[in-house]
């Protein structure tokens, strides 16, 4: 069952599927589509071609298994979701978060308030975002990965979280993505390997790798990754 409010402006090309939502002063514009199980908040705004509430799908070929049901997407209130923008299902983005043009964000992932996730930026499943974080253009941010409040990831930073790449298939306790603290600060096109503490402060030089954990409020660089001075 549907529930759409009168006070919502939707363009005539969407296609609304059953057990959506959608409230007050929301403006969904042309060729989007909601899935089940879609909730769009107060004000939020979605432009051309965005899909929300997806379900992730295999053919087979996943080591990851998928669950059989999944919680609802959600939409927070006056966000903004530029065109081409994919929310899988059971992934709840905040309020005044603003996703850019054709991001991705699989399944079960938070995204807090006030964030911004740039353009065709990737984030993987079951990831947890802070609040004021920005993520920029062409960043890929692993499965199982949590990032802090007020971090600041630069363009074209790659994380990952199998060391074995793929060798041993997925076990949830050994595929884990780096975690980051509040206030991180990540140079363009660094690289963060899986299971990384970055600490509180941190700040990551541009291009650097960073294979072991990072202290609090010291500034690395270079690849790998070592302790340049504190911040």
């Amino acid at each position: 069952m549907k529930k759409i409010s009168e006070k919502a402006q939707i363009s005539s090309t969407v296609i609304i599927h059953d057990n959506v939502i959608v409230e007050e002063d929301a403006i969904i514009h042309d060729y989007v589509v909601l899935y089940p199980g879609t909730i769009i908040k107060k004000g939020a705004e979605l432009y051309d071609h965005c899909v929300i509430g997806k379900l992730p799908t295999t053919p087979g070929s996943t080591a990851r298994a998928l669950k059989e049901s999944y919680k609802e997407a959600i939409v927070g209130e006056y966000s903004i979701l530029c065109p081409g923008v994919v929310l899988y299902a059971g992934t709840n983005i905040g309020e005044h978060t603003l996703l850019g043009d054709y991001c991705s964000i699989r399944e079960d992932c938070n995204v807090g308030d006030y964030c911004i996730i740039s353009r065709n930026v990737s984030v993987n499943y079951e990831t947890t975002i802070g609040n004021y974080t920005k993520i920029m253009d062409n960043s890929h941010i692993t499965g199982n990965m949590k990032i802090g409040n007020h971090v600041f990831i630069s363009v074209l930073v790659a994380s990952t979280n199998d060391n074995a790449m793929g060798r041993k298939g997925y076990t949830e306790e050994e595929i884990q993505g780096a975690c980051i603290g509040d206030y991180v600060t990540i140079g363009a096109a660094a690289n963060i390997l899986p299971n990384v503490n970055i600490g509180e402060n941190a700040i990551v030089g541009a291009g650097s790798v960073v294979t072991r954990d990072v202290p609090a409020s010291k500034l690395v660089m270079g690849v790998p990754a070592k302790v340049i001075r504190s911040v």
